[in-house]
């Protein structure tokens, strides 16, 4: 069977539009008095006698009359394009008489499953409401000087704000055995670096006074001139 028949005279209201055959004559000419009678109505009813006797040989001359009198632009198609022109335009007159019936109509979009994205980010999968989360959130804002807030988001971007200003703020008082440890570690290599640093200038400082010194002075052979 035709899907756009099935559709179209599923959409009409058709008694049986699933067992339709358009290949069968009498089926075919049953459903065109159907659409007459039901739908179109173009004819008074006296006038689709031609039509209603569908097992008569003359079937064929009134069709053909009924689809000038439509002024179909598939007069001379086949049966089939004439039939889905009907079929089209019954639909059309239903749609024009129930305007109001079907303009807030809307067609179901068919579900798509939605896909499973998984994030390589940890910070996706923290759940902000946690305790470990809020717990987590007032030791660094304790460490960072910021103030108590209902939401630990807000407190969490204050500490951001502050890294981007002032990159090492000051730790309170009471934090001090916590952070006084890194702070004495970075010290020390500090004064390494520093150590390092003299050791490099001292060796280039010999390395000048041996190039500038008197050429004549050999301290290796312990006396001056040759």
């Amino acid at each position: 069977m035709n899907t756009n028949f099935k559709l179209k005279l599923t959409a009409l209201g058709h008694p049986n539009p699933e067992t339709f055959n358009c290949e069968d004559e009498k089926e075919y000419r049953s459903v065109v008095l159907w659409l007459e009678d039901q739908k179109i109505r173009h004819y008074k009813i006296e006038e689709r006698e031609g039509l209603r006797s569908i097992d008569s040989e003359n079937w064929k001359e009134a069709y053909d009359i009924y689809q000038k009198d439509l002024v179909s632009p598939v007069v001379d198609g086949t049966l089939n394009e004439q039939l889905n022109w009907l079929l089209s335009y019954a639909v059309r007159l239903e749609f024009a008489d129930n305007v109001s019936k079907y303009k807030d109509v809307q067609v179901e979009q068919p579900k798509q499953a939605a896909p499973n994205v998984v994030s390589s980010n940890p910070l996706d999968n923290l759940n902000f409401e946690s305790p470990a989360f809020k717990a987590g959130v007032d030791r660094v804002c304790t460490l960072a000087g910021v103030g108590p807030h209902p939401d630990p988001k807000f407190r969490l971007a204050a500490v951001a704000k502050i890294l981007k200003t002032s990159p090492h703020p000051e730790p309170q008082k009471s934090d001090t055995i916590v952070i006084n440890q890194p702070v004495d570690v970075l010290n020390l290599l500090f004064i390494q670096d520093l150590r390092e640093l003299q050791t490099k200038i001292n060796e280039a400082l010999v390395a000048v006074q041996t190039i500038t010194a008197d050429p004549r002075t050999d301290t290796k052979l312990g006396k001056v001139g040759r």
